[in-house]
Parts: structure tokens; C-alpha cells; sequence
């Protein structure tokens, strides 16, 4: 754990901010990166609970040194993010340590993972630590409206305080690193580049984008054929990359680029021309808003919190596995620019509206206030 400072003359309410994993490989710990650095830290003082890897299963020791510095510390609220086996030691050493204000967001559940060979883990977190998670909880948020109507949250009552929506920046000027890294990728003028960023599991759909690549039309069958080569660039890294990189491997015209993951997403994005986002399931993805922010036009799957997000604009749904609609989705931003300035203006709108990080700080503030005040 990491404090600002002891609680100053000013006497601002403490928040233990709880988060954990590795930078750019997951979008609550972004969030809290991009809360630190807001304007709430002028109302609140604010304190890192972070583990950088995950927990297997329960770690003594690290709920003894968690309860023993919320102790020492007594904030006024803990917020932990995420419902899986972290966020269940964040809320069971908040409990422990006996603070009274626990709020819980949940970004997403085990529920919905399909993990091979681990299905004994995903029951235990699914019937045992994630309900447990909710239990010990003293108020629960969701990131979306889709999250919010799930079977497993509808009996919250009094818990429930409504939806945070995520939120990204809206740069001034998206597209102002766009020469710069497109050379450094050895991207050419008329080159067309899709961008994938997520973790490298198959629940991303990375299955059914590499059969959607080969079933893009080749250049004779194009109405507007461009001149330029087709390049998928993929920001992240994770437990199927092997895997993944073998299916991309067989891409048709498509050139594939593993990058890895990278702390200059938003570089990436400006260099960018399609985001594409063919996700199992999903509840609000940072990603697709920074995409959006950035006016990339997306394909994304009709899943989840991608459905509220696109409902006004900004991209275009398709069936959930579904190579052949993906593929068809993709083609006319593929060969017409002019279509992708109109989609990528639509979405950034949709964002700046909806889903910019001035809306997420003043849902979140809104939150805290009433939490506290209680």
C-alpha cells in the first residue's frame, strides 16, 4: 500500500483506491491510475492498495499486512474494483480490518470465462468467492447498464448504487502522433490498419478474427480497391498468445503484428484507421472508448456493454462468433476512407457525451459523496 499522507489540516475523507495487475494490461487499474491523477484528489486523499499479480488462491499473509495497514490507517472508504479472487482479498481485509464503508465495482465476473482444464477455479470463484465478494460489501456499482440487469446483481437492494460508467480523454488532437508512429511501424500513406488491444485470450475473439481476415474479399472483388496493404496490429499480451499468434498466422492478404503489450496505446490508436473488437462477452470495455475517443470507426461484437456503447453511433455490431458477419462488417471501412471519417466523428461524439473521463469523475464523485455522507 502506498499513502499520500497522513490525513492533512485540510482533513479531506481517506479512499483506499484498490487495484491490481500490471500497467496497460487491464482497464480498472487505468482507472484508478487516471482517479489519482484527477481533480478528486483535491476533495479526497487518496491511498494505493495494489497487488501486481494475481492471487491463486487465498494468501494468508497478504490479507494479514492488508488488514494491518487499513487498521493503522481507518479510512473512510475503501473501493475495490472487480469481483474475482483480488477483489475478494481486498473486501475480506477491508472487513477484517473494520472499516465500514466498502464499495465494490464490478468490471466483470468469472461467470463468463471458458478457461480449459481450470474449470474446478472458475466454480470456487463463481459460487464461493464472488458472492462472498457482493456479501461483504457494504455498496456495490457497476461500469454499465448491461452489468447493472444481471441475474446475479438484481438482488442488491440498498446495496446497489448505480452505474460508473468508465471514462477515457478526449484528446484535442487524435490523430497528431499518426505520421510520426506509423513510420516507426513501417507503415506506408496508403497502408489501412486495423488495431486489436486487449488481453491475448480467446474469450477476445481472436479465434473468429483470424477466420473474419481470410474471409475479407481480395483486391478484384473490392467496389473501391485500394492501393495500400491491409495490417492488423495487436496491443497486449496474455496466457493464449501462442495460440492466437499461430491462428493470425494464416491471414489471408492480412499482415498480422504482435506488439506485445505497450504503454502507448494512444499512439497506436492515432496510427491506426479500424478498431476491431470481435469479444466473447464483455461489460465496458476502455479500450473501444479510447479507440472511439481517438475517432477510429470499430467492428465489435453485440455483447455486453458494447451494445449501450454503440447503440448511437460510432461503429457497427455484429453476431457474437461470427467470422462471416465480422468480415463483412469490416470491408467497406476497409476500402472507403470518407466512411471511416464519418463512423470515427460519430463515435468520438458518442464518447465525448457519454463517456469521457469528466463524466466517469463526476459519477464516481457523486458516488463517494453519498457513500460518506451516509
Amino acid at each position: 500500500m502506498q499513502r499520500s499522507a497522513v490525513r492533512d489540516s485540510r482533513g479531506r475523507p481517506v479512499v483506499v483506491q484498490h487495484s491490481a495487475g500490471a500497467p496497460g494490461a487491464n482497464g480498472p487499474l487505468t482507472a484508478v491510475q487516471r482517479v489519482l491523477a484527477s481533480p478528486l484528489a483535491d476533495r479526497y486523499e487518496f491511498v494505493r492498495l495494489h497487488q501486481s499479480a494475481g492471487n491463486g488462491s487465498l494468501n494468508v499473509p497478504l490479507l494479514r499486512e492488508w488488514v494491518r495497514l487499513l487498521r493503522r490507517l481507518r479510512p473512510d472508504l475503501v473501493h475495490v474494483r472487480g469481483l474475482q479472487n483480488e477483489g475478494f482479498h481486498g473486501v475480506l481485509a477491508a472487513r477484517l480490518a473494520g472499516c465500514p464503508r466498502i464499495l465494490v465495482t464490478v468490471h466483470g465476473t468469472v461467470r463468463d470465462l471458458r478457461q480449459p482444464g481450470r474449470a474446478w477455479r472458475r466454480r470456487l470463484l463463481v459460487h464461493a468467492a464472488e458472492p462472498a465478494t457482493l456479501r461483504l460489501a457494504s455498496h456495490v456499482g457497476t461500469v454499465c447498464e448491461y452489468a447493472a440487469g444481471r441475474d446475479f446483481l438484481r438482488d442488491l437492494g440498498e446495496k446497489f448504487v448505480g452505474v460508473i460508467p468508465n471514462g477515457v480523454p478526449l484528446p484535442a488532437h487524435p490523430r497528431a502522433a499518426r505520421g510520426r508512429v506509423r513510420a516507426e511501424l513501417g507503415l506506408r500513406p496508403d497502408d489501412v490498419a486495423m488495431i486489436a488491444v486487449s488481453r491475448l485470450t480467446w474469450e477476445k475473439g481472436y479465434g473468429v478474427l483470424a477466420d473474419a481476415l481470410r474471409r475479407l474479399p481480395p483486391p478484384a472483388a473490392r467496389s473501391q480497391p485500394s492501393t495500400g496493404r491491409r495490417v492488423l496490429l495487436v496491443a497486449g499480451d496474455g496466457l493464449d498468445r501462442d495460440g492466437i499468434s499461430a491462428a493470425l498466422a494464416d491471414a489471408g492478404e492480412v499482415e498480422v503484428r504482435l506488439l506485445g503489450n505497450r504503454l502507448d496505446v494512444p499512439d497506436l490508436l492515432a496510427a491506426a484507421d479500424v478498431f476491431v473488437f470481435p469479444t466473447l462477452h464483455e461489460n465496458l470495455s476502455n479500450a473501444l472508448l479510447e479507440a472511439m475517443a481517438h475517432g477510429l470507426p470499430v467492428v465489435a461484437s453485440a455483447v455486453g456493454g458494447n451494445v449501450e456503447v454503440l447503440r448511437s453511433g460510432g461503429g457497427r455490431l455484429v453476431p457474437a462468433g461470427d467470422p462471416d458477419s465480422l468480415a463483412a462488417a469490416l470491408t467497406p471501412l476497409l476500402d472507403d476512407p470518407a466512411e471511416r471519417h464519418h463512423v470515427g466523428e460519430l463515435g468520438r461524439k458518442v464518447v465525448a457525451e457519454g463517456y469521457s473521463l469528466d463524466v466517469m469523475l463526476g459519477s464516481l464523485g457523486r458516488v463517494y459523496q453519498q457513500i460518506i455522507g451516509e
